[in-house]
């Protein structure tokens, strides 16, 4: 690998209290790297030495004169170079463009024009944008393309005609192998049985498939109130579920920071849901998407309950490797039969669940990860 660092360029910088933030600290762990990023939302959670680059900037023509002088990196689609040279080094031999959203990819393209180094582009995320011209150029010309899932790549391979598409998700760090096992039943008052869903929930991602859930809970714990579910992460919007999280037996704990306490989190959970939108118009994007934690989850040893179509990305990839519970039509009635009976044979569905973080630790460990990433930066 080259000695000068890696530009990374971003929507989301590594340690966001999401996905993206998740995976990105876990990739670069190992790569000596400097972060532009570009939604200043995140600005409360970035790193000392981050540099934000705005874009899209705001478009009132108050901002010509800032543009001109090079104080902001970009205008109406126009990017600065005066700005560029003012904030960025010469001292990079890539640009390694983690994106979801067009504007991030067409600035990270320009940037790398500019600095005349190679760009990888690392689609973390599925949008149609990504498959009208222009942007399938700069899909086509760039010097690597990594996608998140392999059903992304798939998608991608026929889109673009290009046969060199990796692939690269977060993996589970050492402390996830070595998370104590959960307390065994027999469940009580005193020794609740807890459900738990780590991660953000989002509207358009998992409506019309986590309401599911909180109303198995709710029947389940008619006869079993020793049964609790515990949310943490973001609500997207922030009034999501709000009713649901009312429920007796629920316990909504927000946003996780920092990320470190996920560890804690998942040594006082008994078994973790993954739920995918079962609405046609959510599913045909999200279907290519990829639960950031999931190689996490698997990794700590518990039971994993997912529920959504057969064919997401995540169901795909727990299918192929036997992995978890899955249930992939939407009935409460099912969800209400399936938790109990994970509950009932808590030990052996634990047993079954040990038994497979092996694989993951030979296959979807963060050291893993962090080596492919090695690998795929070898420009040639």
């Amino acid at each position: 690998m080259h000695s000068k660092k890696v530009l990374l360029v971003t929507e989301t910088p590594p340690k966001t209290p999401n996905g993206f933030g998740v995976t990105l600290q876990c990739m670069f762990k190992n790569t000596p790297h400097d972060v532009l990023y570009t939604d200043a939302a995140f600005s409360d959670h970035v790193e000392e030495g981050y540099t934000l680059a705005q874009v899209p900037y705001h478009k009132s023509k108050i901002y010509l004169l800032k543009f001109i002088s090079g104080k902001i990196p970009e205008w109406r689609k126009r990017y600065s170079k005066k700005w560029l040279i003012k904030n960025v080094s010469d001292e990079h031999s890539m640009v390694y463009a983690f994106v979801y959203s067009t504007d991030c990819l067409n600035y990270a393209s320009w940037v790398s024009q500019k600095k005349n180094i190679p760009l990888v582009v690392h689609l973390a995320d599925h949008s149609d944008l990504f498959e009208k011209s222009p942007i399938t150029s700069i899909l086509r010309e760039c010097s690597k393309l990594i996608c998140i899932t392999k059903d992304m790549k798939s998608k991608y391979e026929s889109t673009l005609g290009r046969k060199d598409i990796k692939v690269l998700h977060n993996g589970a760090e050492d402390q996830c192998f070595n998370i104590p096992p959960p307390h065994l039943p027999p469940f009580s008052k005193n020794n609740s049985f807890a459900l738990c869903f780590l991660g953000g929930l989002f509207s358009h991602l998992h409506g019309d498939c986590i309401e599911d859930i909180f109303e198995s809970v709710s029947q389940i714990r008619k006869y079993r109130p020793e049964l609790e579910f515990h949310i943490y992460g973001q609500l997207q919007p922030s009034n999501f579920l709000s009713d649901q999280l009312k429920r007796s037996g629920v316990t909504y704990h927000g946003i996780v920071m920092p990320l470190e306490k996920k560890y804690e989190i998942m040594q006082r959970a008994h078994c973790f849901v993954v739920p995918s939108s079962f609405n046609p118009n959510h599913h045909k994007d999200y279907r290519y998407s990829f639960p950031t934690k999931l190689p996490e989850l698997l990794a700590s040893g518990r039971p994993i309950l997912s529920y959504g179509p057969r064919d997401t990305a995540t169901n795909r990839f727990l299918e192929t490797n036997r992995l978890g519970i899955r249930i992939h039509k939407r009935s409460v009635n099912k969800l209400v039969l399936e938790l109990s009976s994970i509950i009932d044979h808590y030990e052996e569905n634990l047993q079954k669940a040990a038994n497979a973080t092996s694989l993951i630790e030979t296959s979807y460990s963060a050291n893993v990860v962090r080596q492919k990433l090695t690998e795929i930066l070898k420009i040639e």
